[in-house]
């Protein structure tokens, strides 16, 4: 294990509860099967690859139906809601005309107008639905028996920087909604500088996860894009110094071993060993196109493996950056799955 050099600004850290953390998690790998192509590279890329932690603070465009109850607690009674057709993870974007910011502006829409014209968003297609909002017996006021989401805070990693034109990119996978698994629609984003505090090592059956400190004094930049490939943005802090890498092409990429940065404690990446194990170009999936092993003794006694918050985590070989982690296995934290980094150079535009 070596460290890597660099410089990072650093304030007072204000301890915050993670509430998203960067890395997802697979029971088991599947079949794969042929998938889109993406662009080939035109020219050789070099960006600054990073590994280090970064706060995520998010709002949504709408907000995004997480579950459904009874309005006045009976068990026979249907959320008004559920019953007029919304399912979970649809995008609530107007309330009887009225533009939907946060979840409180669902429920004074509701109050002007107990016979709710709800327009959502659902894969895509907009749909209109009709609900009889019920009056509540404890405060009378008027509700659709749901709950909903408007924002999201957690940590991540960010995988490399361009100092080229201040764009960065990070966490390899998309923020979703962890009940209906609905990537979240970004209305505005910003990134914060972290420091990691403390680490849950993960086991079998149950994947570990970073805890950080935000360090809300020095914001790094803004979140622009919230994608299948990442979250991506402008970064005017560099997050970390150091000398520029070339981006392989997906063809370059090899079984075999390779390093990873990755942050376990405070600000500062190291780097470790992994393998390898399998590579799959055609995979149906933008985000698992190459199988890992940690192999690096040090990190695996210190997280058990692979855990959440390590997502985005950068992958070099040959001294190229091939990749960035995604995912983890949760029977086998030694083992996950990540990106191309042509892929992730690609959607960062």
């Amino acid at each position: 294990m070596n460290k890597i050099s660099g410089i990072i600004n650093i304030a007072a850290a204000v301890l915050m509860s993670v509430l998203f953390i960067g890395t997802a998690a697979y029971g088991e790998s599947s079949q794969a099967r042929p998938a889109a192509a993406y662009t080939e590279l035109s020219e050789r890329k070099k960006v600054v690859a990073c590994g280090t932690p970064f706060g995520i603070k998010m709002l949504t465009d709408g907000v995004i139906v997480t579950d459904f109850g009874a309005v006045n607690g009976r068990l026979s009674q249907q959320s008004p809601a559920e019953a007029a057709g919304i399912r979970k993870g649809d995008i609530i974007r107007a309330v009887n005309g009225i533009t939907i910011t946060d979840s409180l502006s669902v429920s004074e829409a509701v109050q002007n107008d107990p016979v709710c014209t709800i327009d959502v968003l659902r894969g895509g297609e907009e749909l209109t639905f009709t609900a009889n909002a019920l009056e509540s017996a404890t405060d009378g006021e008027y509700r659709l028996g749901m709950w909903t989401k408007d924002s999201v805070a957690g940590i991540g990693t960010m995988t490399f920087y361009d100092p080229e034109t201040e764009r960065f990119a990070g966490l390899g996978h998309g923020i979703s909604d962890t009940s209906s698994g609905v990537r979240m629609p970004l209305l505005s984003g910003e990134i914060t500088a972290v420091s990691v505090t403390d680490v849950i090592r993960g086991a079998a059956g149950s994947p570990g996860e970073l805890c950080g400190a935000f360090i809300s004094s020095v914001e790094l930049g803004t979140i622009t894009l919230n994608s299948d490939l990442g979250v991506f943005g402008v970064c005017k802090t560099p997050p970390i110094l150091a000398e520029p890498v070339e981006v392989a092409r997906k063809d370059e990429v090899k079984a075999g071993k390779a390093v990873i940065y990755a942050t376990t404690g405070g600000m500062m990446p190291e780097e470790y060993d992994i393998e390898i194990v399998s590579i799959d170009r055609g995979s149906d999936s933008p985000v698992r196109n190459m199988t890992i092993r940690v192999t690096d003794p040090e990190l695996l006694a210190r997280t058990g493996g692979i855990v959440q918050g390590m997502s985005g985590s950068p992958i070099l070989q040959d001294g190229k950056l091939i990749g960035a982690v995604t995912h983890v296995l949760v029977n086998d934290a030694a083992m996950g799955y990540a990106v191309f980094a042509e892929n992730m150079l690609s959607a960062l535009g």
